[in-house]
């Protein structure tokens, strides 16, 4: 399977997970959680602006981009 993103909703994706993927009250079963490790792991290997050291202004665009799109 293939699930195509944009770079600005990638940005917003990864940073939910960033928030909420080592919380296990959010997971039913820890295999959930287990496949979004991996689809973390991938954003992680695509992205570089999660690990600027200001990325706050980087992620307020991309949000604004992906609320104007829909």
């Amino acid at each position: 399977m293939k699930i195509e993103l944009t770079k600005e909703e990638a940005l917003v994706l990864s940073d939910w997970l960033h928030k909420h993927s080592g919380k296990a009250e959010y997971f039913d079963d820890i295999a959930e959680q287990h496949v979004l490790w991996r689809i973390e792991a991938q954003l992680d290997k695509e992205l570089v602006e999660p690990f600027f050291e200001d990325d706050s202004g980087v992620l307020a665009q991309a949000r604004e981009a992906v609320k104007k799109s829909y």
